[in-house]
């Protein structure tokens, strides 16, 4: 498939991408079974993707990082072509029963610094409901359904956004 004509590759960032590769955060996990790895969809490219379907990550210090990540310079080596989950954060898809919700990730400094911003209180979370109940969108979802999460354990670091209608 070419992912170049997936809708949600179409997705408008959130994070300017000059602040979030700046960042010392998602791109590295404490753990390596993180609920915060990215799962990646069937029909997104698999290579750097264990067997369960989440990012691969590698040691590094008192951490593990992305497999993807530059170290060196702070730069991800798929940037133009990263997996949907690293194109939607530091928003999250949560898989409740049959419900999928969208929620916000207040970890991220960028959220931190903007969180009470109208931009995304309102434009940005409303560009994502009508972007998430797109027909397209919601048959990519239905077809990559590996790539939901269960974040009841971390719910805490988390802000409800919406729902997704089925």
């Amino acid at each position: 498939m070419d992912f170049k004509n997936v809708a949600l590759f179409q997705l408008q960032q959130f994070v300017p991408s000059s602040i979030c590769l700046k960042c010392d955060g998602c791109c590295r996990v404490n753990l390596s079974d993180s609920p915060w790895r990215p799962k990646v969809g069937q029909e997104e490219p698999q290579e750097g993707v264990d067997l369960e379907g989440y990012v691969q990550t590698l040691p590094q210090g008192n951490h593990r990082q992305c497999v993807f990540f530059n170290k060196m310079d702070n730069t991800c080596g798929v940037y133009a072509k990263r997996p949907f989950e690293c194109a939607l954060y530091p928003f999250v898809l949560s898989q409740s029963g049959k419900d999928i919700e969208v929620y916000v990730h207040l970890a991220c400094p960028y959220v931190q610094d903007n969180e009470i911003n109208p931009r995304l209180q309102e434009g940005y979370v409303e560009y994502l409901k009508e972007f998430f109940n797109q027909p397209r969108t919601k048959a990519f979802l239905k077809r990559n359904g590996r790539m939901l999460h269960d974040y009841k354990d971390v719910k805490n670091e988390l802000r409800f956004l919406f729902t997704i209608e089925a």
